[in-house]
């Protein structure tokens, strides 16, 4: 709803919001907010580090949106799709790799993690909202913090 309401007054099909800990742990409860802290953290090698949490909230537009396969600026990135595939068509997380290209299919509550040089992209996206939440590391050039 906040990500609704956000959208709604700026008028974007694609709204990116960034969430204070705390914010993230009165939308998903205190429990599920610190298992994604600590696997994120995990996934980080268990740094004890600041990272960004976005919420994203992406509305199909006519003739549908793609996201281009690219490489991520943060070191570090994991996805965790919030609502049902039902909900929208397409959107799908595509990786590329050196087997080919390898689409995830994920349930609503499931995470997704990867490090700067996976390229991926995101499938046509043709009907429904998609909401998911990101949590960032640093740039991937950025000077590290002591």
């Amino acid at each position: 709803r906040h990500a609704d309401s956000k959208q709604l007054s700026a008028g974007e099909a694609d709204l990116k919001l960034q969430l204070s800990h705390a914010e993230l742990a009165s939308f998903v409860g205190e429990e599920a907010a610190g298992r994604l802290d600590a696997l994120f953290r995990r996934f980080s090698g268990g740094e004890e580090k600041e990272y960004t949490v976005k919420i994203r909230r992406v509305e199909a537009v006519a003739g549908g949106r793609c996201i281009n396969f690219h490489t991520d600026v943060s070191r570090r990135t994991m996805q965790v799709r919030l609502n049902s595939g039902r909900d929208y068509d397409g959107g799908q997380l595509v990786f590329a790799t050196e087997e080919g290209l390898v689409a995830t299919s994920r349930e609503a509550g499931s995470a997704t993690l990867h490090d700067s040089s996976i390229a991926h992209g995101v499938s046509l996206h043709t009907r429904g909202v998609r909401y998911s939440l990101f949590f960032l590391d640093s740039p991937a050039d950025a000077p590290r913090a002591a």
